[in-house]
């Protein structure tokens, strides 16, 4: 009977019947699993970062003065590097892949950055007095265009330190950028109206709620402050005005004694309290910047939607039974991962790959 169909109908029919099947197995396999805890670390861990080219490779730096490799596909540890020795303790404060995924940068107690490779599984370079050594987190970022850039707060924790991963010393320092010590580093994309240049430019934010646009070489483009103590700042992951014409807003997140939406031009936008009075310490968006994560004192993870001019709170996603420190998501929003002070790594499948804004998903 079907054949007797003309060929556009059918060609409308089938395409129906695909997007039917595609609904209902993402549906179906987008929901999220039972949360795993990784207990290989004897510290508090500080630190959990995805690799941006294996999707299923993570790591994590702890108070044991370790780094340790897991493959979340498996929920396993894969390998475990040492970075202290007997004659100085080497806490890691913080952890980052390079953007090519090939090297793992961990900042210390001691004012070191380490340089692993992921191959090989050792430190293959040290950069010396350079990294920030107070007990609370550091700042560290690794340039999403270029592998061979890093930087991370300096010593006292108010400035910053430049790396050029092929250089044996720092590439350069910008001291006092602040009046207080620098909480979140992250890179921004030259699309926000800010930037004004071909190449990303360092977003810094200190524990006043002060956050500082720079060039790699120092100079000074742009400054916002948020009115609070603040932890963590996180960019919409789009490129800057693309959603305009749906009235998407680009905006930046700050998260701290509250959490506070930063349009610019226009100022503070929104301020979300559902965490109550628990401070937040890391907040990440998914690839799309449909869904914000948070994670806050107390140990527990929340996530909220995004709308054109607000985010509506969706409620707990699964907690620790310590503060969370830090917290990552894998590069197609499969998996989101945290380090906490009870000395474990969480993991938590989330669903099906999800590969960018035009929310597609693979189906496996």
């Amino acid at each position: 009977m079907l054949k007797h169909l003309p060929n556009a109908l059918l060609k409308k029919m089938k395409h129906l019947v695909i997007w039917c099947l595609r609904y209902f197995n993402k549906s179906k396999m987008q929901q999220e699993g039972t949360p795993k805890y990784l207990k290989f670390h004897q510290g508090s861990v500080r630190g959990v970062a995805f690799s941006p080219r294996d999707r299923y490779l993570f790591c994590s730096g702890a108070y044991d003065g370790k780094v340790n490799l897991y493959s979340a596909q498996r929920m396993e540890l894969l390998m475990c590097y040492q970075i202290s020795t007997l004659g100085l303790a080497r806490n890691v404060n913080a952890v980052r892949f390079t953007s090519d995924g090939s090297r793992i940068l961990a900042s210390t107690t001691a004012r070191r950055l380490a340089v692993i490779d992921v191959e090989r599984g050792e430190q293959v370079m040290s950069y010396d007095n350079c990294a920030f050594n107070g007990r609370d987190r550091a700042g560290l970022a690794a340039d999403p265009l270029c592998p061979n850039m890093a930087v991370c707060s300096c010593v006292n924790g108010k400035g910053l330190t430049l790396f050029d991963l092929r250089m044996p010393l720092p590439l350069d320092f910008v001291y006092d950028l602040h009046t207080n010590v620098i909480r979140d580093i992250t890179f921004v994309h030259s699309s926000w109206p800010f930037v004004r240049s071909q190449q990303s430019a360092i977003l810094s934010l200190s524990c006043d709620g002060v956050c500082k646009v720079t060039t790699l070489d120092g100079r000074y483009l742009h400054c916002f402050e948020v009115g609070h103590s603040a932890n963590s700042i996180a960019p919409t992951p789009e490129t800057y005005g693309t959603g305009a014409e749906d009235g998407f807003f680009s905006l930046m997140m700050v998260g701290g004694d509250i959490i506070s939406g930063y349009i610019p031009d226009v100022g503070i936008q929104e301020r979300l309290r559902e965490h109550g009075n628990v401070p937040i310490w890391k907040l990440r968006y998914t690839s799309n910047g449909g869904i914000l994560y948070t994670a806050c004192d107390g140990g527990i993870v929340r996530k909220y939607r995004r709308y054109p001019d607000h985010h509506t709170y969706l409620g707990e996603v699964y907690s620790h039974k310590g503060d969370i420190q830090d917290m990552d998501l894998s590069p197609y929003d499969e998996f989101l991962i945290t380090a906490s002070k009870d000395r474990s790594v969480g993991i938590l499948r989330l669903g099906a790959p999800n590969h960018g804004w035009t929310e597609y998903s693979e189906l496996t």
